[in-house]
Formats: C-alpha cells, structure tokens, sequence
C-alpha cells in the first residue's frame, strides 16, 4: 500500500459545475430587526429553495418578518 495523496487541483469541479446558493429572502426578528434568524437560498442549476434557520436548535423560528430581495 503506498502513501499516495492525489493533487487537490484534480479534486475539485470546474466552477460551472457548482449549484450555488444565493440568498433570496431573510427571516429576521420582528423585535429586533438586526438580528437574523434564517435566510432562504436559491439554487442556480436547480431552482430550488432551502432555508436555513440560524436559531439555537436550528428550528423554524415562531415569529419572524420576512425581507424579500426585490
């Protein structure tokens, strides 16, 4: 068995190939504007959506305003 480690530029996908995720809509606290409790992201290949709560048990959050990018 030898100890052989492959180049990390030949693991790694052309840029293109990526779905990346960009932020749509940002859910922040009604009572504190500044604090962000989750964003929804959008994918570029897919157009899907997926939000991610940033909540101490990364839970839906109770009450939340919702700000749109348009």
């Amino acid at each position: 068995m030898t100890d052989h480690k492959p180049d990390a530029r030949t693991c790694l996908q052309p840029a293109a190939e990526y779905d990346v995720g960009n932020p749509v809509e940002w859910m922040v606290d009604p009572h504190h504007p500044d604090k962000i409790l989750g964003v929804t992201y959008e994918f570029s290949h897919t157009g899907t959506r997926k939000t991610v709560w940033y909540t101490p048990n990364k839970r839906r959050a109770k009450n939340f305003v919702v700000v749109d990018v348009n």
